[in-house]
């Protein structure tokens, strides 16, 4: 991927990434995120699945702090999210810290627990408004079966974060 690919995904992945909107990560944007990601999924914060949730956060947290944040502050500037966005993907850093949180993720958007996500099950986990969610399952779903694997899960996030879908 080309230098102006990879400022671009780290660009929109940090607007992603900065749940209060106030241009830095923190610790707090992380649990944020995680607790947005259970009231999508209807998945109580203090059951197993939604603490594995919550901790698959706070560890990409730990591990985002320890890797962006050059200067120590408690907080990742959004150029130092960007600057160091590449080194994430070409260290394997960025797949460390993504694989639990997809896993986690997938494992909540599975409501009926069948190892599978349903078009249905993925509407309630999608959170981009404008997106055609329909086109985007289709994405997803690369076997065409109709039911996302967690392998395609992962898959089409990683290409969606590196701007490879």
């Amino acid at each position: 991927m080309s230098q102006p690919s990879f400022r671009a995904s780290a660009e929109r992945n940090f607007t992603d990434l900065d749940a209060d909107g106030d241009g830095l990560l923190t610790r707090h944007d992380y649990l944020a995120l995680a607790q947005r990601r259970l009231q999508q999924t209807g998945v109580r914060p203090d059951s197993p699945d939604g603490e594995a949730v919550v901790e698959a956060f706070l560890n990409a947290w730990d591990t985002h702090a320890r890797a962006l944040d050059t200067d120590s502050d408690g907080e990742i500037s959004k150029e130092e999210y960007v600057r160091s966005f590449e080194m994430l993907v070409r260290t394997g850093t960025l797949e460390a810290v993504l694989t639990p949180i997809s896993r986690a993720t997938f494992t909540v958007a599975d409501r009926d627990g069948d190892g599978r996500i349903s078009a249905e099950e993925f509407r309630a986990l999608w959170t981009h408004p404008g997106t055609d969610l329909s086109a985007a399952f289709d994405r997803a779903d690369a076997d065409g079966d109709g039911r996302i694997s967690f392998e395609e899960f992962a898959r089409a996030r990683r290409g969606l974060l590196v701007g490879e879908a």
